[in-house]
């Protein structure tokens, strides 16, 4: 491997593995919320948001369903639903979109547009999901 390539591989490495003190997520699993992630299988930006939310939603213990624009899995999610054919997510465009999801309210309580990084991203969905949890 050469140095270019190890010092991308080291930097998505310190992201994912430092995301634990990124997040400021309730200790306690989450019976509440959930979150939706609308993408498709060819966006770089889903690709690169899908494994962040994957590790939240491992550490948080949050449900996570993902809505495929083209009906193919976002790694690493193996399971999609056709986000074309549901009324809620049927008019999104671009992606990705990520969406939270209160149980008790029976209703999606927020979203997140786009990707810009990591940390911006995680912030956000993060922030939203917190929001959520307290009411």
């Amino acid at each position: 491997m050469d140095r270019k390539s190890m010092g991308r591989f080291n930097r998505r490495g310190f992201i994912l593995g430092g995301a634990a003190t990124l997040l400021p997520l309730p200790a306690l699993a989450m019976q509440n919320t959930g979150v939706i992630l609308v993408g498709a299988s060819w966006c770089s930006f889903c690709k690169q948001a899908a494994p962040l939310l994957k590790l939240m939603s491992e550490q948080g213990d949050f449900p996570v369903l993902v809505a495929s624009y083209d009906a193919k899995p976002i790694p690493p999610f193996p399971d999609v639903v056709p986000s074309r054919s549901n009324p809620m997510t049927a008019d999104i465009v671009s992606f990705p979109v990520t969406m939270v999801y209160s149980a008790s309210q029976n209703r999606v309580m927020g979203r997140v547009d786009g990707f810009r990084n990591p940390r911006w991203y995680m912030r956000s969905v993060a922030n939203l999901i917190n929001q959520v949890e307290a009411g």
